[in-house]
Order: structure tokens, then C-alpha cells, then sequence
């Protein structure tokens, strides 16, 4: 028998002839014997430490962001443009006129916008009446613009800037109805200094409007490090279409009247965000394009490398002299002291242009790799030989379908391979004996702190994300420095978003030797899953309550997210259960008992049968919903690793569906079926690594004789390639060199 429980039978029978409210007292003062998990749990929250600004740029630091993440240690440089004052006071001001721009920015953005948005959104999210807001778009963002002229169901989009000097503004209101009157009058006047705008209202009193066309520039020569504000002659050239006045643009999109022609703005161009994004572009700044020199290129070095190297447009030039797609955001997407991001306070525009943006950011790499799929090939080595034995010496004949190769992030190869990765772990140390998830709670104090006046969680991912980051960092320390479960002998962990946009962090653990947990007493000592005494432990328990308990589901709340026919896919309520055992499948039953505890969860009183298991260490320290787990089946190693693994949502589709000249195209499968959210969109463009393994594997091809894999570019001459040095070489005889 257990000594403390000697203990509490010897007090029992010593009080039994004394007042009951002595004897209570004693009891009271005995330590719990299972109170030992409890040990040690933190005296407050773990708060960020602050950390000086960006020596370079001055952007903002969390605690663990590199000096130098924002602006790449001072090699962009952007300018910054104040926006007019009256726009400035519409995301700032709290009159009515402004709650109402802010809350609807999104339709003032397309109605003012001179393209108009093609996306699918998941509505469930993206249009809810209640609940948390989320642009979670699927597939391709398409901005599109319209010739123009008149039309039976009236102007739109570019056409209404045609009638904005007539002072009654009634085709706007017409377009729009819903929208405050006075707020589309205010911006309208803001935007009359835009140079798109100027041009467009120059067309209004123009009768033949089947005559002219517009001609907007694409070509992408302006410094964009002094921020050039475009002026009427570098944005559209107006003439009659017989004209032979010489063209002003090398690039271009022209435009018709009414020739009910759409014609899209790809990324790379430089009029992409002002076209699209009036609000945040209020005088027609341009946008990203692939050739914003870097600090200390000049621009005539640019573009020398540009004429020696370019082949087309769309292509992406040199990054060593250029400012990349993702550099750029990332630059953008900063908080700096003294200067107002207007994009930061734009609420759900916000969340629209972060999501448009990275996919903008992934468009560009996988563009990248569809060019480069005939110049780097790979074929098996005895599969050259045939080619030289049938006459072929060509290598752009020899190859396989489009692919996206395992370096692209997030793509089937890539998770694959990292599956495969942590699967070969288990085979050298065992099964994982912890499993642990983490996810964000937007309501820590370092989100608060930094919201404006007016804005909440939701309107601020870019915070969401990088004290998420910051708070995984430091989990790390405690879980790999600190040994807070004991020496960890190797581990994974991956950053996956929900659907309502919060990020969360799986991760699973093998421990050393003698850490490893084996019986139900350990786990006891590590896990908990009821509610805490809330004499004992107040502070903690209002965490519990707060993050670690399901539902209500089931009978009590039949509605819930996790019902699937008629029960909960989790399991809630789970059964009472006086002590811990060790499980027949992958999670050991854990102590709940009846003790009369309970809370009450939106609007139900809950007992332990709702508790979700949970460390009170790493509760109390992160104050966040932090699920801790015991793997104790050897069974549920390869489910946890496919779910660690399984990627970023996305919708159903077909693996390996041909297309209709037969072809397999796995990148336009890969942006066809990804759903993307704000966070994710913002972890990726801040370059925040979504997985990471310890140690590393190295993996070796698995190949008969002279059957391993060669890589060379297209046009090659095969010859050549069979007798470059270390052709015939494989891996293995390289790591047998090695040592």
C-alpha cells in the first residue's frame, strides 16, 4: 500500500470521535498523493522578452526573430509613403463613417478596385455572420480588367471612374447601394489625385469611346526604392485607335472600347497591387515586380544583367541583384516606430491581400520550376545508355512529366519524403513515446499589447504568427534544453493552420533510454486529465477550463464541429476512471475520477470526462491550449506520423488525373486543390520554418547496378554527360569514400 494512502486511513480512524470540521480540516492537510504532477508548475506566464529594433530597417523584433529577417540585414530597402490624411483618419478615426469604412473595407476595395477579384472562398468562414472571420481562399487568385464602354447594365469597376466628376456620383451609388453614401464620396475625392483614376475621368466626356483605347504599362524599369509615383504618361496613353503615334510602352495591357474583351494582370507586374488595391495604394504606387534592385545595385547593373540573362517576361531575374516576391512582403508586412502601414490596419482587406500576396509568392516558384522542367532532367543512367543505344543524343527528348520536386515546401514529395524521414527515426531509436500539440491562443498579452485602438486578434495575423513563432521557440528550449520530460533522443514537429486561420504545432518525441515511459505511474507524474483543485491552484485552473475542456458535444450540444452520425469523433465524454491504465490501442486511459469537481463550459457544467489531456507545466507557463499525450502502442506510431505529415488542407482531388492530351501536370493539381489562410499565408512570406527533424536523414537511392539517378540540362549532349567525372559514381561509393 501506498504510504500516503496509510497516511489518510490513520487520520481517518483518529478523527472519527472528534468534530467533523477538525477532522476536515486534517484531512485537508494531507498532500494529495497524485498532487505530484502538479509539482513545480510555474508562479505566471511566460511573457516575450523585448528586443531592439531592426538595426537596419527599424522594423519591430519578437524575441528569437533573427536582426535582419524583415529586410534581408539591410539589402531592401523600400520607401515608405504616407497616405493622404483623409484616408489616414478613415482607418484611424472611431466616428461613424470610419467604423463603417472598416468594417466593410472589403466592398469598398472592390468598388473602387479597377480589376475585379476571381477567387473561391470557403463561405462557411469567409461570409459567417458570427463566429471569427477568415479569408480562407482555394486555388488561384485571378485579378481581371474589362474593356471598356458603354454597357446595358451600366458601368463597373474602371468604367464608374469615367463619371466621378459628376458631382451627384449616382452610378456609384447605384453599384453599391449598401455602402455609406458619405464614405464613398470621401474616397472618392482621395483618390482623385490617383494618376489610374485621373486617366480614367478623363474619359468621361468622351462620346465615341469605341475609338480610343488605353494602353496600361507593364514594363517594370522604375527604381522602386524611391517609391516612383507614376504620373499620367507612365500609366495609360489615350488615342484614337487609327493614330500612328508611336507606342510608349514596351510592355503592355491595351484595352478597347467596348470590344467586351478581360484580359488578366499577372503578378509581375508592377501595376498588379495598385490596380487592385486602391485602398492601400491610394496614388498608384507601383507594386512588386521582378526587378526592384537591391541596396547598393544600381539600376543600370540590373539591367545589364537583365538584357544578358532575361529570355522573357515573366521570367525572375537575378535574386543576388533583385528584391524577391517574398522579400518584398516581408518588408512590407513589418510594424516600424513612426511610420503608418496602412495594409496593417485594413482588417479583412488585409486578410485578402496577405493570402493574395503568398500566393503570388508560390505562383513565382512554381512558375520557376514549370520554365525549368526541359532544362534540368533527371533520368535513370542505364535509361541514357538505351537512349545512345536508339540513336537519341538529344536530352531535351529524354524525360518525365511535369512535377513538383521534393524541394518545393508543402507539395506530395516533399511531405513524402519527410514521412519517409521520420519513419526511418523509429526504426533506430523505437516508437515515439510523446505526442504533443500546441496552438496558438490570440488573446496572449504580446497580441493585445500591440493592437491598435479598434482592432482585434483576428485583424492582425501578422501578430498571430510571430508570437506563435516565438512562443514554439521557446517551447523548444524547454522541451530539448531544459528536459523538462527528460533527455530527448530525437524528435519532429510540424506548424499546421486550422481552418479559421490559428496555427498550431504537432509535435512527437522519442526519449532517451532511461526517460522513456513505460507504466501508468509515469504517465501520472506528466499528464493530467481532470480539473485541478481550484483552492490549490486557481490560476490554473481557469486555464483548464479555459483551453482543456471538449465540447460541450454529444446530447448536450448535438451541433457540435465534432459530431459525425450522431457521436463525437473524439470520443467525449470520456468514462470515469479511478486510476491510469495502460490501453489496449495508441493512448493509455487516463485517471478521471468522479470527484465532484466540475466547471461551467459555454453555458454546460462539465466534469473530468471532458477534460482533454494536458501537461500543467507547460499550461501555466504558455496559457494556451497544449495537449499532451503518451503514445503507449506500438500501433499508433504510423497514424501519428501520416497525421503529423498529411499536409495543409485542400480540397479533393484526383492524384495522377491526366489532362486531356494525356499529360500528368502535378503543379496545376497542387494550386488547384491548396486552400490557403492569413497566418499560413504570413508564416511563409516571414520564411518561418513549417517542419524540422532531429537528427537529420540522409537518404540513399536504392538502385540496381548503373541505375541510379543523373541529373543534366536540357540540350546536353549525352555523350558528354556520360563522360563527365563522377557520372558513373552513386552515393554509396561516395560514403564509402568518405569514411
Amino acid at each position: 500500500m501506498h504510504k500516503n494512502c496509510k497516511t489518510y486511513i490513520t487520520l481517518f480512524i483518529s478523527c472519527m470521535d472528534e468534530d467533523c470540521d477538525d477532522m476536515m480540516d486534517a484531512f485537508t492537510a494531507v498532500p494529495d498523493p497524485y498532487d505530484r504532477v502538479y509539482e513545480n508548475i510555474p508562479a505566471s506566464t511566460h511573457m516575450l522578452a523585448p528586443k531592439p529594433d531592426c538595426k537596419h530597417c527599424g522594423a519591430k523584433r519578437f524575441q528569437y526573430e533573427a536582426n535582419g529577417f524583415c529586410c534581408r540585414s539591410g539589402k531592401v530597402k523600400l520607401a515608405h509613403l504616407e497616405p493622404p490624411l483623409e484616408l489616414k483618419m478613415l482607418y484611424t478615426s472611431s466616428d461613424p463613417n470610419a467604423v463603417h469604412f472598416r468594417d466593410n473595407i472589403r466592398y469598398f476595395n472592390g468598388h473602387f478596385s479597377f480589376t475585379t477579384l476571381g477567387v473561391s472562398l470557403d463561405n462557411k468562414y469567409t461570409n459567417m455572420k458570427s463566429g471569427v472571420y477568415t479569408f480562407r481562399a482555394h486555388g488561384q487568385i485571378y485579378h481581371n480588367i474589362f474593356s471598356f464602354g458603354p454597357t446595358q447594365d451600366g458601368p463597373k469597376h474602371l468604367e464608374l471612374y469615367f463619371y466621378d466628376d459628376d458631382p451627384g456620383l449616382q452610378h456609384r451609388f447605384q453599384r453599391s447601394p449598401n455602402l455609406d453614401r458619405d464614405v464613398i464620396r470621401r474616397l472618392v475625392d482621395i483618390l482623385k489625385d490617383n494618376p489610374y483614376s485621373e486617366t480614367f475621368r478623363n474619359l468621361g466626356g468622351v462620346d465615341d469611346l469605341e475609338e480610343y483605347r488605353i494602353e496600361l504599362n507593364t514594363d517594370m524599369r522604375l527604381d522602386q526604392r524611391r517609391y516612383n509615383v507614376p504620373i499620367s504618361s507612365e500609366v495609360a496613353a489615350i488615342w484614337v485607335e487609327d493614330s500612328e503615334l508611336c507606342k510608349y510602352f514596351e510592355r503592355s495591357i491595351v484595352l478597347f472600347g467596348n470590344d467586351n474583351k478581360r484580359y488578366s494582370t499577372q503578378p509581375y507586374y508592377g501595376c498588379y497591387d495598385p490596380l487592385s488595391y486602391p485602398l492601400f495604394f491610394p496614388r498608384g504606387e507601383i507594386g512588386w515586380h521582378p526587378e526592384i534592385p537591391k541596396k547598393g545595385v544600381s539600376l543600370n547593373e540590373m539591367l545589364q544583367s537583365r538584357r544578358s540573362g532575361r529570355q522573357s517576361l515573366g521570367s525572375y531575374t537575378n535574386s543576388r541583384l533583385c528584391v524577391s516576391v517574398r522579400d518584398y512582403y516581408c518588408y512590407k508586412f513589418q510594424m516600424r516606430r513612426g511610420v503608418f502601414n496602412t495594409m496593417l490596419y485594413g482588417k479583412r482587406l488585409f486578410q485578402q491581400y496577405v493570402v493574395d500576396m503568398y500566393i503570388k509568392v508560390e505562383s513565382s516558384r512554381l512558375d520557376y520550376i514549370k520554365k525549368h522542367q526541359e532544362q534540368i532532367r533527371a533520368d535513370l543512367y542505364q535509361g541514357v545508355v538505351d537512349s545512345l543505344q536508339a540513336g537519341e543524343n538529344r536530352a531535351d527528348e529524354v524525360g518525365k512529366r511535369t512535377i513538383v520536386p521534393s524541394s518545393f515546401i508543402g507539395g506530395r514529395r516533399d511531405r513524402r519524403r519527410r514521412y519517409l524521414d521520420a519513419m526511418a527515426l523509429v526504426q533506430k531509436y523505437g516508437k515515439p513515446n510523446i505526442f504533443l500539440t500546441m496552438t496558438c491562443n490570440p488573446n496572449w498579452d504580446e497580441i493585445i499589447s500591440e493592437l491598435e485602438p479598434g482592432q482585434t486578434p483576428r485583424d492582425r495575423p501578422d501578430l498571430i504568427v510571430r508570437v506563435f513563432r516565438a512562443k514554439l521557440e521557446d517551447l523548444k528550449i524547454q522541451l530539448f534544453k531544459r528536459h523538462i520530460f527528460g533527455k530527448v533522443a530525437t524528435y519532429v514537429y510540424v506548424v499546421e493552420f486550422q481552418k479559421r486561420g490559428l496555427p498550431h504545432a504537432h509535435f512527437l518525441l522519442i526519449m532517451e533510454g532511461r526517460y522513456k515511459l513505460t507504466c501508468p505511474e509515469q504517465y501520472d507524474c506528466l499528464i493530467s486529465a481532470e480539473l485541478p483543485d481550484k483552492s490549490k491552484y486557481p490560476e490554473l485552473y481557469k486555464m483548464v477550463v479555459k483551453h482543456m475542456m471538449h465540447g460541450p458535444c454529444g446530447v448536450l450540444n448535438p451541433k457540435n464541429v465534432c459530431m459525425q452520425k450522431g457521436s463525437c469523433k473524439n470520443y467525449y465524454p470520456r468514462p470515469f476512471n479511478v486510476s491510469t491504465l495502460q490501453g489496449k490501442d495508441s493512448y493509455p486511459i487516463y485517471r478521471r475520477r468522479d470527484d465532484g469537481r466540475r466547471a461551467k463550459v459555454r453555458g454546460q457544467e462539465l466534469d473530468n470526462r471532458w477534460v482533454v489531456p494536458y501537461n500543467p507545466y507547460l499550461l501555466r507557463r504558455y496559457n494556451c491550449h497544449i495537449n499532451v499525450e503518451v503514445c503507449s502502442s506500438i500501433k499508433a506510431v504510423k497514424y501519428l506520423f501520416k497525421y503529423i505529415y498529411k499536409g495543409h488542407d485542400r480540397a479533393s482531388v484526383s492524384i495522377d488525373e491526366v489532362d486531356s492530351d494525356r499529360n500528368i501536370d502535378e503543379i496545376k493539381q497542387y494550386r488547384d486543390s491548396r486552400w490557403v489562410t492569413p497566418p499560413e499565408a504570413l508564416w511563409r512570406i516571414y520564411g518561418f520554418d513549417l517542419s524540422q527533424i532531429f537528427p537529420s536523414v540522409r537518404q540513399l537511392q536504392l538502385h540496381l547496378p548503373n541505375m541510379h539517378m543523373v541529373s543534366f540540362p536540357a540540350g546536353a549532349n549525352l555523350d558528354d554527360v556520360l563522360s563527365q567525372e563522377g557520372a558513373s559514381k552513386t552515393m554509396w561509393k561516395v560514403l564509402e569514400k568518405e569514411g
